[in-house]
């Protein structure tokens, strides 16, 4: 089943929306809806969605801006819109997919397939204690210790080893969360997950860590606590 929310500041089109969904109700679930951005906001980091609808075109703040604010995004977003002009900028912004308003049936089955299959993914297979990592264009076989850390960009997200040639892999940093080793990698901040054993100094004011490549990355106040616990387990005998 696939968990969605719809956000739309006209009442008339998530009840559109609504209505096509329901057309599926052996494949969806509406868990949210919400025609107000600062709503969405704040609630939508406490559900566990699969997919946003979003509509673009909204007063005080468009669809790309709200992305821009979301704290954390752990679900698909397929931007929903009555300009076919923002089709391209939507694919370039990197959102799942896109539909056209008024949303036909057949498209909107097409994009449930599509969230379907990205659901059903299994974990990418570690071979001999490495991870596969997939491009749009490769697979590329990486030793995990290699790894610096991966930064969010979107649907997808940039994998950094100490090589510097950076990876950019077609999943989320929670794709990515699932097939690194869990002790080893830890979120620290909603845009980047860290290979703990790659810090080398923790600043003073607890609000960023730097690695052995030198590299700076924030620390997410929220999550100081777990990663000071965590840093101590990950620390080895001298």
């Amino acid at each position: 089943m696939i968990r969605v929310a719809i956000l739309d500041d006209e009442s008339k089109s998530i009840r559109s929306l609504v209505y096509e969904l329901e057309q599926f109700e052996d494949r969806v679930e509406i868990v949210a809806q919400y025609t107000q951005v600062e709503e969405a906001l704040i609630q939508l980091a406490e559900n566990e969605l699969d997919c946003l609808f979003l509509d673009i075109e909204m007063p005080g703040m468009d669809g790309f801006r709200f992305l821009e604010k979301l704290p954390v995004k752990s679900f698909e977003i397929v931007f929903v819109t009555a300009y076919s002009e923002y089709a391209i900028q939507a694919i370039r912004e990197r959102a799942f997919d896109y539909l056209l308003k008024p949303v036909d049936g057949e498209d909107l089955d097409r994009v449930l397939t599509k969230l379907e299959i990205e659901k059903s993914n299994q974990p990418a297979p570690v071979t001999k204690g490495k991870v596969i990592l997939n491009t749009d264009q490769q697979m590329h076989v990486v030793d995990p210790d290699e790894i610096l850390f991966c930064q969010s960009e979107g649907s997808y997200s940039w994998v950094v080893p100490h090589s510097g040639n950076r990876i950019m892999v077609s999943k989320n940093l929670k794709h990515l969360e699932g097939i690194l080793p869990d002790r080893q990698f830890f979120r620290i901040h909603h845009s980047y997950l860290v290979n703990m054993d790659r810090i080398t100094v923790l600043d003073k004011s607890h609000s960023h860590v730097i690695l052995d490549s030198g590299v700076r990355l924030p620390l997410s106040r929220l999550r100081k606590k777990e990663f000071l616990e965590i840093l101590k387990l990950t620390q080895r005998p001298s």
